[in-house]
């Protein structure tokens, strides 16, 4: 109900301003993950003054992410390659209006409009058939993870101005800054583009761990160690 208001607001504010290209906004800009979190949706709102497509995409903050070849010897895995992506976003995904409009490949390679337009900055790489497999192994374990998107979700439309899509976060997500992109694309062109923050804070009793773990690695590391030392001889004593 609180969403709907928010919404119903947000509309009468559009029709009692002056016409842009486009305007949206969202229910809240904050996330705050506990031991409890399971994950939250968060709604975006629009409308759009002008004819065109509209396309959301949220980014996660960008991170260093690895991926492993194993392989084996004399009955034994080891890992026989290594490549590593250099602040790839953390999270990915994206939606599009239904439409029998062409949109330019260009244009949305230049956005980075869907997984395989998004430009990696990988390590270790031999050659592009290599480094094409170890990006499929990338981005299928992100989307088994719920972190990645690999095709578009669709925005709900009210009349022909109007739309509202509801973003989703799995349990899983990064701390950091997440940014909603929303854009109004006419074929060929970038009509106009409105970009809108989302900060992903870790609060209570896992924040103060890892605040601790991040202020004192050492004593952590020690702590850790003695812990695991403890429950293993509380199993095996019991």
């Amino acid at each position: 109900m609180k969403k709907l208001i928010l919404f119903l607001l947000f509309i009468f504010s559009i029709n009692s301003s002056n016409a842009r290209p486009i305007i949206s906004g969202i229910s809240t800009n904050e996330i705050n993950i506990d031991t409890k979190f399971t994950g939250a949706e968060v709604l975006l709102f629009g409308a759009k003054g002008d004819a065109g497509n509209i396309i959301v995409t949220i980014r996660g903050p960008r991170k260093n992410f690895s991926v492993n070849k194993k392989d084996k010897f004399l009955g034994i895995w080891y890992n026989k390659d290594r490549f590593k992506f250099k602040d790839a976003y953390s999270y990915y995904a994206f939606f599009l209006s239904k439409t029998d409009r062409v949109i330019d490949d260009k244009l949305l390679s230049r956005l980075e409009i869907g997984q395989d337009r998004i430009k990696f900055n990988i390590s270790g790489s031999h050659n592009e058939d290599v480094e094409s497999e170890f990006k499929v192994e990338f981005l299928d374990k992100l989307e088994q993870k719920d972190l990645y998107l690999s095709h578009p979700n669709s925005i709900e439309f009210f009349e022909e101005t109007l739309f509202k899509v509801m973003l989703k976060f799995p349990k899983n997500i990064s701390r950091g800054v997440y940014v909603v992109d929303i854009y109004l694309v006419d074929e060929n062109n970038l009509v106009a583009f409105q970009s809108i923050p989302i900060y992903v804070n870790q609060v209570g009793l896992s924040a103060d761990i890892n605040q601790f773990a991040y202020n004192n690695s050492v004593l952590y590391g020690i702590a850790a160690v003695l812990m695991a030392v403890v429950a293993g001889f509380v199993a095996n004593f019991f």
